[in-house]
């Protein structure tokens, strides 16, 4: 009896538990609420479970605020409906509350509790009139729902008409920088959920006007052309509203003015009429919008302005330039390039400082310069105005002619120059050589106001080899101006026929370089130390040998000497007739001496006497000695003779010294017999 009562009891349990669970339902889960363009303002759930098949209604209330009278407005019938839309609801002008209830049960008389309360998005947008948008919202729920997004998204609809997404932010307030000018902008906030709805806010817009100016657009290079003019390089401006950039000049005021406007963000160069050779010009840039907005001034640059002094005497350009300032990353050298004659310019050396030295310029040429800047990675540079000079030099002799090269009878050479005495100048450089190639300085002949100078050089060997000369006017600063042509000295040679006895064969070269040419050589003889001023014969040019047969010249002294003298021939442009001799060979007839080793003073031969030929007279000497070396007898003349008067018969020794034809001294020792 009590288990069946237990068991009646715990049936009634379980029925009441299990009926009790079916028969509750739970409000919906406000997850979104949208506003249409007409302020209706759409809800949107996530539907309750229903397992007991209890739903009767949900019942929608509605606030203007947070703390006002919730009052119903609808009531949805459907359990699988999952949204509402609050026609009315003026969601355009203000935010409204919301919460739902569900009523269940077989005649609805079981209410739930309230859901979360939600909040529509209201949007005030507002015109500072600064050139912005200021833009406040409000959350749907606070805190946030856990099933929001962390991020409202905020729409713009552009004059297209098109919504774009300009900015994703968990903030409550933004504010749209406006690029346009005079605008009408339309704004929208929306909020995702996790279940897939979508909350979005009123979309209000107005007319707006932008009055913020574009960002700046900074020179990168300010550069001269060939012309003269200043030439402006810049990177556009980052502000998508500019349409173009005011060109700005630093004027003699201190103050900038505007010169030009260039149109177009793209447009990033500037060419300026104004020239830029005098000095350096100042620019600087400002961005301008389409509002007629302009930007601050970007950072000014100023032209690189080159400038030369020429060094008349150093035959050099001096160059200077102001140092280029603002320049991206900063300057990292100057390239100094030249352009001679209007040829290329060409690259002369490069420099970290303000100042070039070009060398060696040559007199009559012109000489145009440029300087450009670098920066610190190469990429950006700038570059100078044109600077020009024409290299001149001080007044001097404009020519110097090389009359002639002669061998002095001392046998050192002795140069002739013919130079414009119309103009002075120090004098010339004498270079001598002695293959004709390769020249070395080698003396100095002051100018002395007259057309015709000399030059000696006595530190010559010219009966061995040839020597090669030319002059270098030096003009009153010291510098070399003008080379002449070059002269030679002629190289005679003279060689004794080893079959006739009395022929000299001679030979030389040709004289080098008369303007012109040669016409001939003089040939004289030197005998006896003395010059025959009549010459033994002309040979015309083409011959450089001849025979000479001195049988009647040499009887006595055995040696005689040659040298030629050239002779110019017509057609020298300056009127002149050169000459040149050579140096002076000698020919020697070897000397033949025959000594008697006895003489009989009483029979035949009673004179002892050597027989000479071809002994040089002035050294010739005889001594004659006893057995003890006691000089018994002695003589200087060849023609003198030792009779042996007064001495025994005996043995004697000579000494017989004399000099040859070729100078030598000689000594002969013998013994003599003397027979009675």
């Amino acid at each position: 009896m009590y288990f069946s009562y237990l068991k009646h009891r715990l049936f009634i349990f379980l029925f009441l538990l299990v009926f009790g669970t079916k028969a509750q339902v739970g409000p919906p889960s406000l997850r979104c609420v949208s506003c249409n363009t007409l302020g209706d303002l759409t809800l949107t759930w996530v539907i309750p479970a229903d397992p007991g098949g209890q739903f009767f209604s949900y019942q929608i209330y509605s606030s203007p605020t947070a703390l006002g009278t919730f009052t119903l407005v609808s009531s949805v019938n459907t359990h699988s409906i999952n949204t509402y839309t609050h026609v009315g609801a003026n969601g355009n002008n203000q935010s409204r509350y919301y919460y739902i209830k569900t009523r269940y049960g077989a005649t609805g008389t079981n209410t739930s509790v309230a859901s979360d309360t939600i909040r529509s998005i209201y949007l005030n947008l507002t015109n500072p009139n600064d050139g912005t948008a200021s833009l406040m919202y409000n959350n749907i729920h606070t805190p946030k729902l856990p099933s929001s997004s962390v991020n409202f998204n905020i729409y713009r609809e552009n004059p297209t008409p098109m919504w774009v997404n300009i900015k994703n932010t968990f903030a409550l307030n933004y504010k749209d920088t406006i690029t346009l000018c005079n605008v009408f902008f339309t704004y929208q906030i929306q909020l995702s959920d996790a279940s897939g709805c979508v909350s979005s806010s009123n979309a209000p817009g107005q007319n707006f006007k932008d009055l913020i100016p574009p960002a700046l657009a900074f020179l990168d290079s300010v550069s001269v052309n060939s012309s003269g003019q200043s030439v402006l390089g810049w990177n556009p401006s980052t502000s998508p509203d500019c349409i173009g950039y005011v060109i700005y000049i630093f004027n003699t005021t201190s103050s900038w003015t505007n010169i030009d406007t260039v149109f177009g963000i793209n447009n990033t160069n500037y060419t300026s009429t104004l020239t830029a050779t005098a000095g350096s010009i100042k620019h600087c840039i400002a961005s301008i919008d389409s509002c007629g907005n302009i930007s601050q001034l970007g950072t000014d640059h100023s032209t690189i302005n080159l400038k030369n002094t020429y060094d008349m005497c150093g035959r050099k350009a001096n160059l200077t330039w102001n140092s280029y300032s603002n320049m991206p990353l900063g300057v990292l050298q100057y390239k100094v390039y030249c352009s001679v004659n209007a040829g290329p310019y060409l690259y002369l050396g490069t420099t970290a400082t303000t100042s070039y030295e070009h060398n060696n310029l040559e007199p009559g040429k012109t000489y145009c310069y440029l300087v450009r800047a670098y920066n610190t990675p190469q990429t950006i540079t700038s570059s100078s105005n044109r600077s020009c000079l024409i290299a001149s030099a001080p007044t001097s002799s404009s020519f110097v002619y090389l009359h002639y090269v002669s061998v002095a009878t001392d046998q050192s050479v002795v140069v002739g120059l013919y130079c414009d005495t119309l103009k002075s100048c120090k004098g010339f450089n004498i270079y001598r050589s002695e293959d004709g190639i390769t020249y070395r300085l080698n003396g100095f002949a002051p100018f002395t106001g007259k057309k015709q100078l000399t030059y000696f050089d006595a530190d010559v060997e010219t009966g061995i080899k040839n020597y090669y000369y030319k002059a270098e006017m030096i003009d009153s600063c010291g510098n070399p101006r003008y080379m002449s042509n070059s002269g030679k000295t002629i190289l005679l040679k003279v060689k004794n026929d080893s079959e006739k006895m009395f022929v000299n064969n001679i030979k030389w070269d040709n004289y080098l370089t008369w303007q012109g040419g040669v016409a001939g050589y003089y040939l004289y003889r030197v005998v006896n130390e003395q010059i025959n001023t009549s010459p033994v014969d002309f040979i015309p040019f083409g011959i450089n040998t001849y025979s000479d047969n001195v049988e009647d010249i040499v009887a006595e002294s055995g040696k005689v000497g040659y040298f030629i003298t050239a002779v110019e021939n017509f057609g020298n442009s300056y009127g002149l007739v050169g000459t040149s001799s050579s140096n002076i060979g000698e020919a020697y007839i070897e000397g033949t001496i025959f000594v008697p080793n006895s003489f009989a003073p009483k029979g035949e031969n009673r004179i002892w006497k050597p027989v000479t030929q071809f002994v040089e007279k002035t050294d010739y000497r005889v001594s004659v000695y006893n057995r003890w070396g006691i000089k018994v007898f002695e003589t200087t003349d060849e023609n003198h003779g030792w009779d042996g008067s007064g001495l025994d018969d005996n043995t004697y020794v000579y000494i017989l010294q004399y000099k040859n034809a070729r100078g030598e001294f000689i000594e002969l020792k013998g013994t003599i017999t003397m027979i009675r």
